[in-house]
């Protein structure tokens, strides 16, 4: 504990000159809500709708021993926050002197300190470092991860929140035709008012900060994530606005996907043209495996279907245990022609032509050709008049003149040129 009359001395002592001394005649609207570095290394951040006062440096006797004092800026809060950052030295270098409202002060003297000037309440933390604090000349020492709150002639001590701790559903996702979400979590702690919820983007070794957000729940989507590399950080804050450690990183990988000519997405993957290659987006780095196998290795930078068949595709970071499947399946469309009557005879009795088109999985396909059925009489082809409805084109076919006899084809290609369907009748004449 430090005694009243070991501060009072330096706080009424020694106004000195120095390079901070210009920084006196500013007004403080100038620089409500800026960062500031103050000589000797400390970063002082006020908030928005911080109100306060520069003074002139003062030198402190902070060690018990010693004559050497130390350099402070003194700061006269009169509402809103302070953070203030020093390098943390075994050798005191700079320290600064925060006065607040209801004879509170504070003198931070190295790592990080925050003071809460609010309406009924002041608040002291020290999320690292060692601090002192006050009411009126009873100076006491702040321990590193603790904040003291006074509020009604009454002072409380009380923990600084730690760390949260975030995890995922999924930390590899797939982003095909939109982006992706995560739904992020976090353990339940107790004295968590809120949490502020960071996140970045990951580019090589730089981070850039998308978006900053209140997070009042145990869990969370984040939204809109497009392929690439992304981390998530928390950190809580209690009743007092004191904020704790943020928390370790959680990575998010997102996947993406360039489809070739001919490919489509289906709700199971993508569908896939024989000789097809799917081009990967966002996925360096990560180790892959196909199907049920165990050995992993560099993600390719396309893929493809395995002898024209379907393909699992699964990504992860290497060494972990988080997989994303991807599946690829033959691009294929079924379809069922009949043509009837079997037993018509021509030039009197019309056909009629009937198309069921299929998905890959058997599926009843509703969405139109690009190319509709191709009728031919012998070789000759013939324009029909189609109609569709669901998965069913249908068509008739007029008798032609002659003799005969004559075969009727009708052919169905795809959207890619690929037959998918034909059949044929053999008329006679009458």
């Amino acid at each position: 504990m430090y005694k009243s009359g070991f501060l009072i001395v330096a706080l009424s002592a020694c106004l000195v000159p120095s390079a901070w001394a210009a920084e006196v005649s500013l007004d403080a609207s100038d620089i409500r809500g800026e960062v500031r570095t103050l000589p000797g290394g400390a970063v002082v951040r006020f908030s928005k709708d911080a109100k306060y006062e520069l003074g002139r440096p003062i030198k402190l006797q902070l060690s018990p021993t010693g004559p050497e004092k130390t350099a402070a800026q003194v700061i006269r809060l009169q509402k809103g926050r302070v953070s203030v950052v020093i390098p943390e030295s075994k050798m005191l270098q700079t320290a600064v002197l925060v006065q607040a409202p209801r004879k509170v002060s504070a003198v931070a003297k190295g790592g990080e300190s925050v003071v809460i000037a609010g309406l009924q309440r002041v608040t002291v933390a020290a999320l690292r470092g060692e601090m002192l604090a006050a009411v009126g000349n009873d100076w006491k020492a702040l321990g590193s991860g603790l904040l003291r709150s006074f509020e009604g002639g009454v002072a409380t001590e009380h923990a600084v929140l730690g760390a949260p701790k975030l995890s995922a559903q999924s930390t590899v996702l797939l982003a095909l035709g939109a982006p992706a979400s995560a739904r992020v979590k976090v353990e339940s702690a107790a004295n968590v008012e809120l949490r502020e919820l960071t996140l970045y983007r990951v580019e090589g070794s730089a981070r850039t900060k998308l978006s900053e957000r209140e997070w009042r729940s145990d869990n969370e989507v984040l939204s809109g994530l497009e392929p690439g590399r992304y981390e998530v950080q928390a950190r809580a804050i209690d009743a007092f606005g004191v904020g704790g450690a943020a928390s370790a990183p959680l990575r998010i990988r997102v996947v993406g996907a360039e489809l070739p000519a001919g490919a489509r997405l289906a709700d199971d993957g993508i569908l896939l043209g024989r000789s097809g290659r799917v081009k990967l987006i966002g996925a360096e780095g990560l180790e892959a495996s196909y199907g049920k196998a165990t050995v992993f290795a560099a993600a390719p930078k396309d893929v493809g279907l395995a002898r024209g068949l379907s393909t699992l595709l699964r990504l992860r970071e290497r060494g972990g245990k988080d997989e994303l499947g991807l599946r690829l399946s033959p691009r294929t469309l079924r379809a069922d022609v009949a043509i009837g009557p079997r037993t018509a005879r021509w030039p009197q009795d019309p056909l009629e032509i009937s198309v069921k088109l299929f998905d890959h999985q058997g599926r009843p396909m509703t969405d139109a050709l690009k190319s509709k059925p191709r009728v031919f009489v012998n070789i000759e082809p013939v324009d029909c008049s189609w109609t569709h409805s669901a998965n069913t084109w249908t068509a008739k076919v007029a008798p032609s003149p002659g003799s005969g006899p004559w075969v009727v084809r009708v052919e169905v290609n795809d959207d890619f040129g690929e037959q998918v369907g034909r059949d044929f009748i053999e008329l006679g004449g009458t």
